[in-house]
C-alpha cells in the first residue's frame, strides 16, 4: 500500500493544485492554492454533511445505514441537481485530510456498513492522503456522476472496494442543455468502463466490492434513458444497474419548463419495460414514491445531521 500512495502523490502532483488543475475533464487551470477551480474547490477538503444514511440500494445501507460523506463543489453541475447547495460549493466547512481520516474513523465507530464519500472527484489528491492517515476495515464507496477522468480515478482505485457512479446522459445535446458540457458521454463512458472491472462479491446481503451504475429517468427523456440502459447492457459486465425514479423538481430549473415535474407512470414503465428487456439480471429498481423532497438531506444545519 505504501507503494500505491507514493505513486499515486506523484500523480497527483502532476493532476492537481501545484500549479493548473487539470484534474477532471474541464482541465481548468486554477492555482486552487490560490482560488476556487471550475469546480468551486479550493486545495482543502470541503465537507457539508456526514452521517449514517439509510436510503441507498439495500446492499449499501443494510442494516446500519452507509457511513455517508457529502463533499462540497462538483465539476459537472446538472441543473436540476437535488444537492444543489452542495454542488455550488456554497455549504460545507473546510476540513484538513487529518480531520477527513477521523471522520472515517468516527463513522466507522459508529457502525457504518461502509464508508461512502458522494462527489468526491474534485478532492481525490487529499482523499489519497486521508487514506494513507487511517485506512477503514469496512469497505469505501466512491459516489460519482461519472464525469471523470480515468487517469484520477487510477489515483483513488487502489483505496476503493465499490464505485456508485450515476450514468446521467447519453445523448450530447441532453447532457448540453442540463449541464453545459456535451463531452458528458465521452468521460463518463471511460470512466464507468473502468469501474465496471471492479470485482462484485458480496457477504450475505452486503456488498463488500464492486460497482453499481445509477441511471435517473427525467421528465421527457426516456429516450435518452432506453440509450443509457442499451449502452450499459453491451458492456456484458457483472456491474449492477440500478434504475432510479426519484426525481424531484430542484435547482435552477427555471428555463427548462419539462423538468418542472416528477416522472409520469407511463414514464418510469416505459424504461423500465425496457431494462427488463435487456435481461440484465443484477438490476435495483426505485418506486416512484421515492420522489419526494423528505429523503433530500437538509444542508443548511449541524455536519453531522443527514436526517
Amino acid at each position: 500500500m505504501s507503494y500505491c500512495f507514493t505513486k499515486a502523490s506523484q500523480i497527483c502532483y502532476n493532476l492537481r493544485m501545484s500549479e493548473l488543475c487539470k484534474l477532471c475533464p474541464l482541465e481548468c487551470g486554477a492555482d486552487r492554492e490560490q482560488r476556487a477551480g471550475a469546480c468551486g474547490a479550493s486545495n482543502r477538503c470541503k465537507v457539508a454533511k456526514y452521517g449514517l444514511h439509510p436510503f441507498e440500494e439495500p446492499c449499501i445501507s443494510c442494516q446500519n445505514g452507509s457511513g455517508t460523506i457529502f463533499f462540497s463543489g462538483c465539476a459537472l453541475r446538472c441543473a436540476f441537481c437535488q444537492n444543489f447547495e452542495l454542488s455550488r460549493a456554497k455549504t460545507g466547512k473546510e476540513i484538513s485530510a487529518r480531520e477527513l481520516a477521523d471522520i472515517f474513523a468516527e463513522l466507522e465507530e459508529a457502525g457504518a456498513e461502509n464508508i461512502n464519500l458522494v462527489t468526491a472527484s474534485q478532492f481525490v489528491p487529499q482523499l489519497a492522503e486521508a487514506f494513507s492517515i487511517y485506512r477503514p476495515k469496512i469497505p469505501i464507496v466512491y459516489n460519482t456522476h461519472a464525469y471523470e477522468k480515468v487517469e484520477a480515478l487510477r489515483i483513488i482505485d487502489p483505496f476503493i472496494d465499490i464505485y456508485l457512479p450515476d450514468l446521467k446522459f447519453f445523448s450530447p445535446r441532453v447532457s448540453q442543455r442540463y449541464t453545459g458540457k456535451s463531452d458528458y458521454f465521452f468521460y463518463a463512458s471511460r470512466a464507468i468502463e473502468f469501474m465496471v472491472q471492479k470485482p462484485v462479491t458480496f457477504e450475505k446481503e452486503k456488498m463488500l466490492s464492486g460497482c453499481i451504475v445509477r441511471h435517473l429517468i427525467l421528465p421527457l427523456n426516456t429516450s435518452d434513458s432506453i440509450d443509457c440502459i442499451r449502452w450499459f447492457s453491451s458492456l456484458h459486465s457483472s456491474a449492477y444497474f440500478s434504475l432510479m425514479g426519484q426525481y424531484t423538481p430542484y435547482g435552477e430549473i427555471r428555463n427548462f419548463p419539462e423538468l418542472a415535474r416528477r416522472i409520469t407512470p407511463r414514464e418510469y414503465r416505459k424504461v423500465r419495460d425496457f431494462l427488463f428487456e435487456t435481461n440484465l439480471e443484477n438490476i435495483f429498481l426505485q418506486e416512484l414514491s421515492s420522489a419526494d423532497e423528505k429523503f433530500i438531506p437538509d444542508f443548511s444545519d449541524n455536519m453531522k445531521t443527514l436526517f
